[in-house]
């Protein structure tokens, strides 16, 4: 499949207010969660001038909530050395209370089979029907747009989403038996 191509700077800023509230509802802080915010983006531009991107959008948001994590369990490694200083008789572990951030070879190696699987279903779906989907799902195109973009009715669009839908979830469950 090829991949769509994305202004990374019109993502952001079409996704900044709600990438920062999404920060935000992990670290707290309005400045923090701007920071968070504005990296995430560095680093998603980083990314995309040496690869290709194909979900932009999901991608963004899975930095910003990395950095979001990483940034509290530094805080917190901090506040216990802060607190070690102050009474060094509590040897709590802390790292081992910690959530990881990084998924467990277990959760890659499932990961990369549902996204393989995932890949596969997209690739025997028609070209019109996976575009017409890939325009709805990922980049929330509303139907009205779609059928515009496409010379063909609103329901007809509903239509193709409802069989592309309804061809992913048969993929997905007959590749989990």
């Amino acid at each position: 499949m090829s991949s769509i191509a994305v202004d990374v700077g019109d993502l952001f800023r079409d996704h900044r207010q709600s990438l920062i509230h999404s920060i935000f509802s992990i670290v707290g802080c309005p400045q923090t969660a701007e920071d968070l915010a504005q990296e995430a983006y560095l680093k998603l531009l980083q990314t995309a001038q040496s690869q290709d991107i194909h979900f932009p959008r999901p991608f963004l948001y899975q930095i910003g909530r990395n950095l979001a994590l990483d940034h509290l369990r530094k805080q917190q490694v901090r506040q216990a050395g802060v607190e070690r200083d102050r009474d060094d008789d509590g040897e709590d572990d802390l790292l081992a209370r910690l959530p990881a951030g990084a998924p467990t070879p277990d959760r890659q190696v499932e990961d990369q089979q549902q996204v393989a699987l995932l890949m596969k279903a997209l690739e025997g779906l028609s070209e019109r029907r996976r575009q017409i989907l890939v325009m709805h799902k990922f980049h929330h195109w509303p139907y009205e747009r779609i059928a515009r973009h496409f010379g063909i009715s609103r329901s007809a669009v509903e239509k193709n989403v409802q069989v592309a839908l309804a061809h992913l979830l048969a993929a997905q469950m007959n590749g989990t038996d």
